[in-house]
């Protein structure tokens, strides 16, 4: 056995087994910034979220320039922006990878847009009681969902996204069809929307999962608002980032990587997942549900 329990997730094309390493953890050390450094952590944070366009060393001088006049020298100001510039573009591609790797993960039945009436809420209900209402679906009927939330380019309505997996016989209320604008594709067509979401919170479309391919579209859609807005991810409990099984020998493909990065391994398509030295069959969604998971 060449690999003993790596962590295994999909690229999108293909699986990647990454190996497991002996190394104990240890807890980061963060110690607070000092009191004059917390107001121009919070300025440049908002100007690294208003200067989304541009190549990134346009977006550093931007920002420099928002930022400059809280510091003594420029010099001190571009070392401030280069530090920290890095540290939210290295979290938003964490957060990115993250939220790639579990969608692979795990089987999806819709990709769901939620929409608030002014009649039944206010935004900030809205977003209270929509997650209030998923968290339960989740907690009692094991349902599992992904999303983030996004404005709307006209009117800056609020919506959010979500991959959701449904459990058979769990979705409440009705699926009725609606010929209706899609948000999604921006153009009118015949849409399914739920009774029980409309009559709370105002309007739902339920796009249904019928191919990987879709998984990676509604993926990419998300993550435009992730790069764009910096929100963040909004997960069901429990959700993981690895499938952990030991690897056979015959079912790594090549390595790629290098000894300084660590090296990875591209994986058999049918790969066999192995757990604790049991066989638990090819690699699919039943089988991938019954193996540890870590993150």
């Amino acid at each position: 056995m060449n690999l003993s329990r790596a962590k295994v997730y999909f690229d999108g094309s293909h699986w990647i087994a990454i190996p497991h390493t002996e190394r104990k953890f240890q807890p980061r050390k963060i110690s607070a910034p000092p009191p004059e450094d917390t107001e121009k952590i919070k300025e440049f944070e908002e100007a690294f979220k208003e200067v989304r366009k541009g190549k990134r060393e346009t977006r550093k001088k931007a920002i420099l320039e928002e930022v400059s006049s809280l510091f003594s020298t420029k010099e001190d100001a571009k070392q401030f922006v280069e530090k920290h510039f890095d540290r939210l573009s290295r979290n938003r591609w964490e957060r990115c990878k993250r939220m790639k790797r579990r969608a692979y993960l795990y089987p999806w039945d819709y990709f769901a847009t939620f929409t608030y009436d002014d009649k039944k809420h206010t935004e900030e209900s809205f977003r209270k009681q929509l997650m209030n209402c998923l968290y339960h679906l989740a907690n009692r009927k094991k349902w599992r969902y992904m999303g983030v939330w996004e404005r709307g380019e006209i009117g800056q309505r609020l919506h959010f996204h979500a991959l959701i997996c449904v459990p058979k016989g769990t979705m409440p209320g009705t699926l009725d069809q609606h010929h209706d604008y899609s948000t999604k594709r921006k153009q009118w067509e015949n849409t399914l929307q739920n009774s029980f979401f409309n009559d709370r919170f105002g309007r739902s479309d339920f796009d249904a999962i019928e191919h990987e391919r879709q998984v990676a579209d509604s993926v990419g859609y998300m993550l435009k608002y992730i790069t764009k807005s910096d929100e963040k991810v909004v997960y069901s409990r429990g959700l993981k980032t690895y499938m952990v099984s030991d690897i056979l020998d015959d079912d790594i493909l090549c390595k790629m990587g290098d000894e300084t990065q660590g090296y990875r391994y591209i994986l058999s398509p049918d790969f066999t997942c192995i757990s604790d030295g049991q066989i638990m069959g090819k690699v699919s969604f039943d089988v991938i549900d019954k193996m540890p998971k870590a993150n």
